[in-house]
């Protein structure tokens, strides 16, 4: 199995600065390279990196015969892996057959690590076998991502339509100001050095009730004024994620769905600087 933990959280912009796919890169070797990213966008993405390709001497082809799997620590009961010792997994990770690449989440450490296998690999097959304490299933880790509020794939960043930093993209190491031109940067620089950056994903929480109607794509969400404040991307029972002006929701005493009596929280999130404000962006340098 190859061992190089180098990885890379990364969008792909349009020329309007506007997010296509978000994806993260993985380095097997020298020579090759994983693209890790939503698979309901595969065909759309394999032709973009097609078009960027030109006449270099590059194969680029989608996998079908590879797995990814996530592995994280228990930090809310029922819904995340039990392991008590990330470290202990990554030495078990080392000694497992079929693993083709594994590495820490280049986001936030809450997600976890990534493990990309063989598709004929039992990941939860294996950790049982090892004597792990663990509980898996197919809603777990979209609830993880949800209650950190992490947006990922097509349904929470809409191609074409949202703008970087309204992904957290600064927030999750996914964009340098350092380098070189790159398709979408000028909008990019200039969201960060001249805009102001009102709206956010953020997790939601839904008021509980023993069954939710289907909401309309992008349901706007109100204030306790009655003011649209932002839309919902997603959700999965209680909780989901929402595009929102987060500091006018700071100010509001509720907020509620339109069209629907249920009433919603947005979080701030444990991981967003202290000093976040929609009109500066010292949050990015700080150290």
């Amino acid at each position: 199995m190859e061992t190089i933990n180098s990885s890379l959280y990364s969008l792909l912009l349009n020329p309007k600065g506007r997010v296509l796919y978000d994806l993260i890169l993985h380095k097997v070797s020298n020579e090759e390279y994983l693209v890790d990213y939503d698979v309901s966008g595969q065909s759309y993405l394999h032709k973009h990196l097609l078009m960027y390709r030109l006449r270099k001497d590059v194969n680029i082809e989608p996998l079908t015969n590879m797995s990814v799997w996530v592995i994280y620590k228990q930090f809310e009961k029922g819904i995340c892996e039990k392991t008590s010792d990330i470290q202990f997994v990554k030495k078990y990770l080392n000694e497992a057959d079929s693993i083709v690449k594994y590495t820490e989440d280049p986001r936030i450490k809450n997600l976890g690590i990534r493990i990309i296998t063989m598709k004929d690999a039992n990941v939860h097959q294996s950790l049982e076998q090892s004597g792990l304490n663990f509980e898996s299933g197919k809603d777990f880790y979209q609830l993880l991502r949800y209650k950190l509020g992490v947006g990922e794939g097509v349904m929470d960043h809409t191609p074409g339509e949202c703008l970087p930093f309204e992904t957290n993209v600064d927030l999750l190491n996914g964009v340098s100001f350092t380098k070189g031109c790159y398709i979408g940067q000028e909008m990019t620089a200039r969201s960060n050095f001249v805009l102001s950056v009102r709206k956010r994903l953020m997790p939601i929480i839904l008021e509980k009730k023993d069954s939710y109607p289907i909401f309309p794509a992008e349901c706007n969400i109100l204030n306790d004024q009655l003011k649209k404040v932002g839309r919902l991307r997603s959700h999965l029972g209680q909780y989901g994620l929402g595009l929102l002006k987060y500091e006018d929701c700071a100010k509001s005493e509720f907020l509620q769905l339109q069209g629907f009596d249920i009433k919603l929280k947005a979080m701030v999130p444990k991981w967003w600087p202290s000093n976040l404000r929609s009109d500066k962006n010292e949050h990015i340098f700080a150290l």
